[in-house]
């Protein structure tokens, strides 16, 4: 069903969390144009939302935004970051609270993506597995050696390391010729590197991260189910292993993406979000806490100092400064747009900027906290400015040194 300006209006009640908004009494007003548009006003008074589809020109933040442009916004279909830079929505008030107002509300689902074409998957598992094995499914076939043939379905959960051959093979979804030693090295193989595709979003790059972040020491299963969506960890003291499916019995830990990704880079507490009704378990709730601790934290300090730019900005310092400003540390890309005296930040590099600051993390840090000299940095290479180097240097100026 196509989306329509009203019809994302409607479900924003719905999608509501009233524990990120306690406390706060805000108000956004959208000025949505053209076909189809309006005026719609969010309404958030300590924790509680309300909608009205009328116009509040004194709201706390105010958005115009084509009825186009917000459709596809929300279709994912137009980078906010681009729609900001190109005109596209204009926002004047507190920016600070429209960067902040998307948080407080979940993401609806949506359909899974495009799946893998078979072409593609089962040769790049094949060769994975390194075993002489040759998959048919219809009247395509891959590789050679013992055959292991079946439907398309049974196929991609074996091959993705995500279902264990035994059911499917009893249940004549798949059908097997030859020594069973190969398929079950191969299906060992496939299972300790299963083709998983997480969501693009903050909870899904947690979820990926998980089994580079495992510490080791924990044994048992535990199921996370991220906005609705759950997935099994395995663990043993080696190793984890994390696939879609439910835990039957197990404990389980039920909790939103945005929670998710803030409970791995150590901004959530799990006991506070567990009292705060942000997360809920199922089980024994040390038994869930003890498998958290085996993890290390997903904490990139030079990404912590971008993001927290917005809170460290000097209005007054900043004055009358506009700008679009860049941020290369090692991979990790940045833009930063100063502009009526409020500053926005985005996950996101765009070119071109006004200026750009290219540097190691290590030395970004070191100059941020103020242990590398700024000057030094720059004279020596370890930071590179492209564009007006004393644009950056106002901007520089603009904001609060962090705590080293």
């Amino acid at each position: 069903m196509a989306l329509t300006v009203d019809g994302i209006f409607t479900l924003m009640p719905e999608l509501f969390l009233p524990e990120k908004a306690q406390g706060l009494t805000v108000s956004v007003y959208y000025q949505v144009t053209g076909e189809g548009g309006g005026d719609y006003t969010c309404l958030i008074e300590n924790g509680a939302f309300s909608l009205k589809r009328e116009a509040k020109p004194d709201a706390t933040s105010v958005v115009v935004i084509a009825a186009e442009d917000w459709i596809a916004l929300n279709e994912g279909k137009l980078d906010p970051m681009q729609a900001f830079m190109t005109g596209k929505l204009k926002g004047t008030g507190d920016l600070g609270l429209l960067q902040k107002f998307p948080k407080f509300f979940k993401k609806p689902q949506k359909e899974s993506g495009p799946v893998r074409p078979l072409k593609d998957l089962v040769p790049a598992r094949l060769a994975l597995a390194g075993a002489g094995i040759k998959v048919t499914v219809g009247g395509d076939t891959w590789g050679d050696g013992a055959e292991v043939a079946g439907d398309e379905a049974a196929m991609r959960a074996l091959v993705c390391g995500l279902s264990d051959p035994g059911p499917a093979l009893l249940g004549g979804q798949l059908r097997f010729s030859g020594d069973m030693a190969v398929l079950r090295k191969a299906w060992k193989t496939w299972s300790q590197e299963p083709e998983i595709t997480f969501p693009d979003t903050p909870g899904g790059k947690a979820l990926a991260s998980l089994r580079k972040r495992y510490k080791g020491g924990a044994t048992g299963t535990m199921e996370v189910k991220v906005d609705g969506v759950p997935y099994r960890l395995d663990f043993s003291p080696e190793g984890l292993s994390v696939r879609p499916g439910e835990v039957e019995g197990g404990a389980a830990l039920g909790i939103s993406d945005a929670d998710f990704a803030a409970l791995n880079v150590g901004k959530l507490n799990l006991v506070a979000a567990l009292l705060g009704g942000a997360i809920t378990v199922k089980g024994d709730v040390s038994e869930v806490a003890s498998y958290t601790a085996h993890f290390e934290a997903a904490v990139n300090p030079a990404e912590a100092l971008l993001e927290s730019m917005p809170e460290r900005f000097n209005a007054e310092k900043a004055g009358d400064l506009e700008a679009a400003v860049g941020y290369q540390i090692d991979d990790l890309g940045y833009t930063l747009f100063v502009r009526n005296g409020a500053c926005m930040v985005f996950p996101r590099l765009m070119k071109p900027c006004d200026t750009l600051l290219k540097a190691k993390a290590d030395d970004f840090i070191a100059m941020s906290t103020g242990t590398l000299n700024a000057q030094e940095a720059f004279m020596t290479g370890k930071i590179q400015i492209e564009g007006d180097p004393l644009l950056m240097q106002k901007v520089a100026k603009s904001f609060k040194r962090p705590e080293a």
